[in-house]
């Protein structure tokens, strides 16, 4: 290879590289996660650079609700502002309720195919060399767990469609000190190999003199074969799993899907 040709593709990596970490974050997040008797929860959801803090309302054709029951109910209640989205939802019997946008198909960018994965580019002029350029679409999902009574299984159940983040332990049933499991799985089955992040804990945060966050960075684990991964919950308050994962579409207007999806839920001090 010629140095120029190197120079090329080492400048276009470093472009990669350099592509801003932090990304909108799609959420959902009631105001209660376990009740012993409320008749209703109110729940938001929004996108966000900064966890929890509402940035730009989540709109989708799919908000629903999975009953203790296991049925799956549209929620029609949806009030858009410009920050978030909010909904008030009955919580009829007990049990566990899950609250999903269900899958929102997403804006379309350029993607290259850099060392066999699919990387974001700010501008498809930036690609290395060689590498293949292609529109994918993003594919979000984000679910919540909210539990009346006696929290209970039915609701869990995964949906088999896109990825999806199952919980091997209750979601309303996690202690600060102990373990949250989970699956991370595709088209219903296992996904190997893929990070899965954690982030969130406690309540109002401290700052060191540098004025820098004194809580821990968020958390990743690289799911097994499996596609389990677990993680250690050494704090109290509202947690978020997100994972995000890139394939080639084997039909569409688009030749690769970007799906993400997230979990919120709370850790019991």
């Amino acid at each position: 290879m010629k140095r120029g040709t190197i120079r090329t593709a080492v400048a276009a990596l470093a472009l990669l590289a350099a592509l801003p970490a932090v990304a909108h974050t799609q959420y959902l997040k009631p105001n209660v996660f376990t009740t012993p008797q409320r008749d209703h929860v109110t729940v938001e959801g929004s996108f966000t650079e900064e966890l929890f803090t509402p940035d730009i309302a989540m709109k989708a054709d799919d908000y629903h609700v999975i009953t203790p029951a296991g049925v799956k109910q549209k929620i029609e209640n949806i009030i858009y502002l410009k920050d978030l989205a909010v909904f008030e939802a009955a919580l009829p019997e007990n049990g566990t309720y899950r609250f999903s946008t269900g899958e929102r198909p997403g804006a379309t960018r350029k993607m290259a195919l850099v060392n066999g994965k699919w990387e974001a580019l700010r501008d498809p002029k930036e690609a290395p060399a060689g590498a293949r350029v292609a529109d994918a679409q993003s594919v979000t999902r984000a679910d919540v767990y909210v539990s009346k009574g006696p929290a209970s299984d039915a609701a869990l159940k995964p949906t088999g469609s896109g990825l999806e983040i199952l919980p091997l332990a209750h979601p309303s049933k996690l202690d600060e000190g102990g373990s949250f499991p989970v699956q991370l799985l595709f088209q219903g089955k296992p996904l190997a190999g893929v990070d899965i992040t954690l982030q969130g804990g406690g309540g109002e945060h401290e700052h060191d003199e540098k004025g820098e966050d004194k809580h821990e960075a968020a958390a990743k684990a690289v799911t097994d074969k499996d596609g389990k991964a677990s993680f250690a919950l050494k704090e109290h308050g509202p947690h978020l799993l997100l994972a995000r994962y890139r394939v080639e579409a084997p039909e569409g207007a688009v030749a690769v899907k970007s799906y993400s999806v997230t979990l919120t839920f709370e850790v019991q001090g």
